[in-house]
């Protein structure tokens, strides 16, 4: 297999270039990051060995993958924790902490020997603790001042890249008392915003205190509501008219068959008057006067509603009526139970009726007048 590729990119790391690194890499895309070039090493162990956070950064935003194992099992965070325990203590912020960000398990993997990064890292702690024991005591630390100020600077360096990584990526091993576990969760975005619209929605529905005027808001109709009223409107004044024409004709034909004192709405003290009398107030003779008409048949009976049903004839008796007006009402449904009670009925037609529709007409007046006799009772 030939790495020429991957070689002249680990050139470029051991030289630093990581212009020339970045451009050689978006030249060549298939180059393969985490081959193993000789020796066991991939181009991001090589960067993490010469301590180049350039070149590992560039490497990590490419796809190169820290758990990628080298011949000894170390993987990349393994190289730079040795490095920080070599001294390197600016490792630890510029390779340690971003691998970490990447692969936050890497800091658990087992290289060949069982060592993992973790183990390093407590190993470079302990050394940064012997230093500052040496800081302390002078008499045991080396002479050159400048050293003794070198480690002293490392070893702060290193307690805050200690400090940044547990606040970050992992957890104190032992709770301290000063930090109790139940510590009240902070409230999402979404909590916020149900929060939110639930207070909203009660401020809306609150009633308004007694005695304030609610605001009238004048809403304009569309044109298509006001066309459906217009329709709703013309339909009304159709039925209106279909039922004025019906109650009339029914009128006309009631006269034409038992007289004009039977399609009037008298009382019942005129009824009794025009009984005793036999005569109607228009002086037309007797209420059972003869017409032009001979027998009668079925279809001669003056109906309110020719074919229909005894409860739809006397819902077009009803109409006829005015029912805003009570009283008049009252006697108008009166007169009409007065007209179509089978004994009346039979006094006036019962001779000139035909034998072959006689019961069939007997039948419908008796359940015309039950159903007229329904009507006034509910007007009571």
């Amino acid at each position: 297999m030939s790495f020429r590729r991957e070689l002249k990119a680990l050139r470029y790391i051991e030289r630093g270039d990581v212009l020339r690194l970045k451009s050689y890499i978006r030249k060549h895309r298939r180059l393969q990051l985490d081959t193993a070039l000789p020796g066991g090493r991939s181009l991001l162990h090589a960067a993490c060995s010469l301590r180049d956070d350039a070149c590992a950064l560039l490497l990590l935003r490419k796809g190169a993958d820290p758990m990628r194992r080298d011949a000894t099992g170390n993987n990349a965070l393994h190289v730079a924790a040795r490095e920080v325990e070599k001294g390197g203590w600016t490792v630890y912020t510029d390779l340690v902490v971003p691998l970490l960000k990447r692969s936050p398990q890497s800091i658990d993997v087992e290289n060949h020997e069982g060592t993992t990064p973790r183990d390093i890292l407590r190993r470079a702690e302990d050394l940064m603790e012997q230093n500052s024991m040496r800081s302390v005591y002078p008499s045991e630390a080396p002479a050159d001042h400048s050293s003794h100020k070198s480690s002293e600077w490392r070893e702060k360096l290193l307690a805050e890249s200690m400090d940044e990584y547990q606040e970050l990526y992992g957890q104190y091993e032992e709770v301290s008392e000063d930090y109790p576990e139940d510590v009240p969760e902070v409230e999402t975005f979404e909590a916020w915003a149900d929060r939110i619209y639930r207070e909203y929605q009660a401020r809306k529905i609150r009633p308004e205190p007694p005695g304030k005027k609610s605001r009238k808001v004048s809403v304009q109709e569309s044109p298509r509501v006001a066309e459906e009223k217009t329709y709703v409107l013309r339909q009304q004044r159709k039925e209106a008219e279909l039922r004025e024409a019906q109650s009339k004709r029914y009128q006309q034909r009631c006269h034409q068959v038992f007289g004009r004192s039977s399609a009037s709405t008298k009382t019942g003290e005129e009824d009794e008057k025009v009984k005793a009398t036999g005569k109607d107030g228009s002086d037309q003779g007797p209420s059972n006067i003869r017409t032009g008409l001979g027998t009668l048949g079925y279809s001669d009976i003056p109906w309110p509603l020719a074919g229909g049903t005894a409860e739809q004839m006397a819902q077009v008796i009803a109409a006829g009526g005015d029912p805003s007006d009570a009283e008049s009402y009252k006697r108008y449904l009166r007169a009409q139970r007065v007209t179509w009670h089978p004994d009346r009925f039979m006094q006036r037609c019962g001779s000139r009726l035909q034998a072959k529709d006689r019961e069939r007409v007997l039948r419908t007046v008796t359940a015309l007048s039950q159903e007229l006799n329904r009507l006034a009772e509910l007007t009571k």
